[in-house]
């Protein structure tokens, strides 16, 4: 009896060191991620946060890092610094694939956690990742949210101001580019119509060029015609007597 008692609490101890070391797991990835990106190897600790989250998918320290090193990874492969994990894809589209996946981590945290200095730091970082792929209204919306926690974030401030200066040119640019395609299309209409009163003009004198033609000897007779005809209604209208002509009366004896 005495035996199989402590048969038992050695089994309860290692049950639970057990479920201790798989508590510990995402932690202990997150440890692995965190040294690999303090290396300069934040594709690596991606994977190793990644791997974190799979053990617990509500780690949020491993969202907000796995945001960082996408972040981080999507800078290098922008600059050079390092290939395309997929080599049929241009540095610029991979990187901002990147930049879109952190934006997607820091929003997630932003949305869950209660801590507000975390919280404005997410905020922050979503917008500094929108502002990389050139969506400013997104990242303004990032900074203002960011703002709110902490106005006196002068970081947050400075990018959020050159958020919207570079919204305004985007927004200019746009009309410009609007504008000229309007141009054009009017352009285009009207060179359409000319060219088809050309065309037109084009086939009505091709026509008229191949009526008939009357030539010289032709009109001639046709002239000599009209004369003659002109001489007989004369002469048709003295032998009636019309007005306007004299007619000799002869005297009655």
């Amino acid at each position: 009896m005495q035996t199989h008692n402590i048969h038992s609490n050695i089994t309860l101890v290692l049950l639970f060191f057990s479920f201790w070391a798989l508590a510990q797991k995402e932690k202990m990835l997150l440890r692995k991620g965190n040294e690999a990106f303090t290396n300069s190897r934040p594709f690596e600790a991606a994977n190793y946060y990644k791997k974190s989250l799979q053990e617990k998918n509500d780690y949020y320290k491993a969202s907000f890092n796995l945001g960082n090193a996408y972040y981080k990874t999507a800078e290098l492969i922008k600059n050079g610094k390092l290939p395309s994990p997929d080599k049929s894809m241009t540095a610029d589209s991979a990187s901002n694939i990147l930049y879109n996946q952190a934006a997607e981590q820091f929003e997630i945290v932003a949305k869950s956690v209660s801590n507000a200095d975390t919280i404005q730091q997410a905020w922050h970082n979503y917008g500094n990742s929108k502002l990389m792929q050139k969506n400013y209204e997104d990242a303004i919306y990032g900074f203002k949210k960011s703002l709110r926690l902490n106005p006196h974030d002068e970081d947050t401030r400075y990018n959020l101001a050159y958020a919207q200066k570079k919204l305004a040119e985007q927004q200019k640019n746009q009309q410009n580019k609007d504008n000229k395609q309007n141009q054009d299309q009017q352009k285009k209409q009207e060179q359409d119509q000319k060219n088809q009163q050309e065309k037109k003009d084009q086939e009505n004198q091709q026509q008229k060029d191949q009526q008939p033609q009357m030539s010289k000897e032709q009109a001639e007779k046709m002239l000599n015609a009209l004369k003659n005809d002109e001489k007989k209604l004369q002469a048709l209208r003295k032998k009636k007597g019309e007005p306007g002509q004299k007619v000799k009366i002869e005297k009655d004896w």
